[in-house]
C-alpha cells in the first residue's frame, strides 16, 4: 500500500491547490498500486519527519512531492536523509545538469542551487530535464520512496515514466486498472441511472460509475486485469452496451471536449457558424476558438449584451424586446437569424439570459436561459432553468448551446464537397 506525502505550507494555507495528490492517486489506480493514505505537511522540518516516520510505519512506498527547491524552506531531501539515516553527499552530474540549465539561460547559478545536487546515499537519481531538481527513489527495508519536486510539469513525468515502473518492478505488480469516461450532456444523473442501472448494480469487473460534472455527467468504466489487451475487449463490450442504451446522448469520450466535438460535426458537414451571445458573454466563441482550425467553420462571435446592441448589430426588432423582454424565445431565436444573416454562415447560435446573482423576478428567475439555432429556413429554441453560481450559469449556458447544435448537427446528413 502507498502514502502520498505533499509537502509545501503554501498547501495548508490554501493559496494553490494540491492538484499533485489527486493526479498521483489516478496514476497509482491505474497501475495497481493500492493508495491508503495522503497526508499535506507544511515546510517544517519537525513536523516533515514526523509525517515521513508515520507514513514509513504503514506504507510500503511513500512518494513525497515538494521541498527539494533550493531555498532555505526547501527541507525534504534533508529530513529524509536525516530519518534514513543517509549521509547527502554532491552528485557531481546532478550538479552539471544544473550548471548546463542556468548557463542555456545565460544567467549565473545562485550558489544555494547547489544544495539541489545533494543526493542521500544510495539514492537512485531520477533525472529531470524539466526543471533543476532531480527526483530521488531510495529502497529502504523492504519499502520504495520517492522524492519529487512539487512543479507539476516536472513531478508528472517522473512519476509515469521513472516512479511507477520501479514500484511495480519492486513488488512484481502485474494487474493494472484501466478507465474509460464517457461523456453525456442534457440529461440527468437519474435519468442516466434509469437507462443502465442494471449494468450498475451488476457488474463486479468492469465496474460502473456515475459522476456528475459542471453541465455534464459522466460515466465511468473501470476494469481491472493483468492482460491489457483482455482489458480492453471488456471495455469496447461494456462502452458497446452503454451506448446502445443512450445512443445520441453520449457526445465524447475520455479527455474528448464538446466544442471539439461539435467542430468536427461542422467540418463534416462543410458547414459554418456565427454566434450571438448575451448572458454568456462571448464563452462559447472562446470554447469554440480554442480547437485548432477552427477558422474552418467558426466564423464570428457576437456579444450583444445590451438592449441597444440586439437591435443595431442584430436587428433584434424594438416592439420584440419591448412585449417579451430581452430574455424571451423570441429575442433569442430573432439574434439567432441576426447573426447567421450577418455572417452569411450555415448556421446562427444565440444566448440570451440570466446569470445572475442579481436581476432574477419570480416569472424570471436566475438561471433562466434561452437558447436558439437558425439554418436556412428553419430555427428551434430551448428553454433552460439552470442552477450555480454567475459563472457556473454561464458556462451551463454554453454547454447547453453547443449541445443543441451537436445534436441538430447529427440529424443533418454529410454532404460530398
Amino acid at each position: 500500500a502507498a502514502e502520498i506525502l505533499t509537502v509545501g505550507t503554501e498547501l495548508l494555507l490554501g493559496q494553490i491547490v494540491d492538484t499533485n495528490a489527486s493526479w498521483i492517486a489516478q496514476r497509482l489506480a491505474e497501475a495497481g498500486i493500492d493508495l491508503f493514505y495522503k497526508t499535506t505537511v507544511g515546510d517544517n522540518a519537525a513536523r516533515i519527519e514526523a509525517a515521513f516516520r508515520q507514513a514509513l510505519s504503514r506504507a510500503d512506498v511513500v512518494i513525497a512531492t515538494g521541498g527539494l527547491g533550493p531555498t532555505e524552506d526547501d527541507l525534504t531531501r534533508e529530513v529524509v536523509a536525516a530519518v534514513l539515516e543517509r549521509p547527502l553527499r554532491l552528485d557531481p552530474a546532478v550538479l552539471a545538469h544544473i550548471e548546463r540549465r542556468f548557463a542555456h539561460r545565460k544567467i549565473p547559478m545562485p550558489d544555494n542551487n547547489r544544495k539541489q545536487a545533494m543526493v542521500p546515499e544510495s539514492a537512485e537519481v531520477l533525472p529531470n530535464p524539466n526543471g533543476t531538481a532531480p527526483g530521488l527513489f531510495l529502497k529502504d527495508r523492504g519499502r520504495c520512496i520517492a522524492l519529487l519536486p512539487g512543479v507539476p510539469a516536472e513531478m508528472k513525468p517522473l512519476l509515469t515514466e521513472q516512479v511507477i515502473p520501479r514500484i511495480r518492478e519492486a513488488f512484481g505488480i502485474g494487474s493494472r486498472i484501466v478507465s474509460r469516461v464517457l461523456k453525456t450532456c442534457g440529461i440527468s444523473e437519474s435519468k442516466v441511472d434509469q437507462a443502465i442501472g442494471d449494468y450498475f448494480r451488476a457488474m463486479r469487473n468492469p465496474t460502473i460509475g456515475v459522476l456528475a460534472h459542471a453541465g455534464e455527467i459522466h460515466i465511468r468504466l473501470t476494469c481491472k486485469g493483468d492482460d491489457p489487451a483482455a482489458i480492453t475487449r471488456m471495455l469496447d463490450d461494456l462502452e458497446g452496451k452503454i451506448r446502445e442504451r443512450l445512443g445520441s446522448l453520449v457526445f465524447g469520450r475520455d479527455d474528448e471536449k464538446l466544442e471539439a466535438l461539435v467542430g468536427q460535426l461542422l467540418r463534416e458537414r462543410h458547414a459554418t457558424l456565427a454566434v450571438a451571445e448575451s448572458c454568456t458573454g462571448g464563452l462559447i466563441a472562446s470554447r469554440l476558438t480554442d480547437i485548432p482550425g477552427s477558422s474552418d467553420y467558426f466564423e464570428r462571435g457576437v456579444v450583444a449584451y445590451s438592449f441597444e446592441a440586439k437591435e443595431e448589430i442584430l436587428a433584434v426588432p424594438p416592439q420584440i424586446i419591448k412585449e417579451s423582454g430581452a430574455v424571451s424565445l423570441e429575442v433569442a431565436r430573432f439574434m439567432a437569424e441576426g447573426v447567421r444573416r450577418l455572417g452569411g454562415t450555415t448556421f446562427g447560435l444565440a444566448t440570451t439570459g440570466i446569470a445572475g446573482p442579481t436581476g432574477g423576478t419570480p416569472e424570471k428567475p436566475v438561471g433562466l436561459v434561452y437558447i436558439a439555432l437558425a439554418w436556412d429556413g428553419g430555427h428551434v429554441e430551448r428553454e433552460h432553468r439552470l442552477h450555480g453560481g454567475r459563472e457556473l450559469v454561464k458556462y451551463r449556458a454554453a454547454q447547453m448551446a453547443l449541445e443543441l447544435l451537436r445534436r441538430h448537427l447529427l440529424s443533418v446528413p454529410i454532404t460530398e464537397s
